[in-house]
């Protein structure tokens, strides 16, 4: 179960459908915002990694030893790009 308000919807990026969902949303969070003082932001998280990668050691944060799927703070590895589904968010800005 989500406890985030700000959660929308899961999409998959193999999906034309699911990516037609998120340019429509985006679309609409754009045109919402453009009247209006307290603007929103449409937010993408990664889930699913296609590949797991070694993490890159930081100044306070060790590398991991071996391919992992997240990073210490929760973030896909290898960004965007290397996820099979997004959660969308819809911030205030």
């Amino acid at each position: 179960m989500r406890t985030s308000k700000s959660y929308v919807m899961t999409v998959d990026v193999n999906s034309a459908a699911d990516m037609e969902k998120l340019n429509i949303i985006k679309q609409a969070v754009a045109i919402t915002n453009e009247n209006r003082a307290n603007k929103k932001r449409v937010v993408l998280r990664g889930r699913k990694p296609l590949v797991k990668m070694p993490t890159p050691s930081g100044y306070y944060h060790r590398g991991s030893f071996r391919p992992v799927s997240y990073d210490w703070a929760g973030n896909i590895v290898g960004g965007i790009k290397n996820a099979t589904k997004l959660d969308v968010y819809i911030y205030r800005r």
